[in-house]
């Protein structure tokens, strides 16, 4: 874990969230790259209306958005106490989702760090469709901090496994980014009364992860709950994880968790951060 990619518009939660990629910078002996991302609105002109210089408003918004930047940077070093050859700076134009794709790949970025914010009834747009298409798009894990998570150093990390796909190499990526936190891994696969013949291929993949995994800080629990979705939520709340690790993939079930009550209640109302990555 080498390279941390954090776009910022420069909320109040970016500041806030700062704090939090800062310590996991440190642990991961990270470099952190700030990247903004801006974009103007040409209005739409007639004969009659006044002629607009685009590409003087452009270079007018990139030196806008440096200066942001600079400033943001300048209390990003001050508050977390990162030296400056620690951090990159970097401003794009464009997209939101396509810059952020972009940079990903051509920086080979290992983490991408992105934040979100409490709304009413519906997901703040920067999680519900950004981080969607950069979740789905790339291929490294994406850390979703909500607002005012609590900036401490994560002790319990939770995957909620579907027990579809390579489970073993999906719980090595995880260990990958548990073990320089010296965080405890727990995998819990739940599944619902009415799947036939599931209980013993549950617990012959339970067996066999343990067997895989006796030598390693992490843990394997499987669960009968009615509804998985529901189960889930009930066992969070119950023990209470420092972050929730999906795996997305096309087939995956928690893949549909990014426009349903569950990831609103995770995100906004426990604010607990949730942790995306590829099987």
């Amino acid at each position: 874990m080498k390279t941390i990619l954090f776009p910022t518009n420069f909320s109040d939660n970016a500041i806030h969230a700062s704090q939090y990629i800062a310590m996991l910078a440190r642990r991961y002996d990270a470099r952190v790259i700030l990247l903004n991302i801006y974009a103007i609105n040409i209005p739409v002109v007639s004969e009659f209306s006044p002629t607009y210089d685009t590409e003087n408003i452009m270079l007018q918004r990139e030196k806008d958005a440096e200066q942001n930047l600079q400033f943001f940077t300048d209390k990003f070093i001050v508050s977390t106490n990162l030296p400056p050859e620690q951090i990159t700076q970097m401003v794009e134009y464009g997209l939101v989702t396509d810059v952020i794709i972009d940079i990903a790949k051509k920086m080979d970025v290992d983490l991408i760090v992105m934040t979100t914010k409490s709304s009413s009834n519906t997901m703040d747009k920067w999680f519900g469709t950004n981080a969607e298409n950069v979740i789905e798009a790339v291929q490294c894990p994406v850390w979703v901090i909500p607002e005012n998570t609590p900036i401490i150093l994560p002790q319990t990390i939770m995957y909620a496994a579907d027990f579809e796909e390579d489970e073993v190499m999906a719980t090595y990526k995880l260990l990958a980014m548990t073990q320089p936190l010296g965080a405890t891994c727990k995998v819990i696969h739940i599944h619902d009364y009415f799947e036939i013949n599931a209980t013993q291929a549950v617990k012959q993949t339970v067996a066999e992860l343990k067997d895989e995994f006796q030598n390693f800080d992490v843990s394997f629990k499987n669960l009968n709950r009615d509804e998985i979705v529901k189960g889930l939520e009930t066992y969070v709340r119950t023990h209470k994880p420092d972050v929730l690790a999906l795996a997305v993939y096309e087939k995956s079930f928690f893949s549909k968790l990014f426009n349903s009550s569950i990831t609103q209640h995770f995100i906004q109302e426990a604010r607990l951060p949730m942790l995306f990555f590829k099987k």
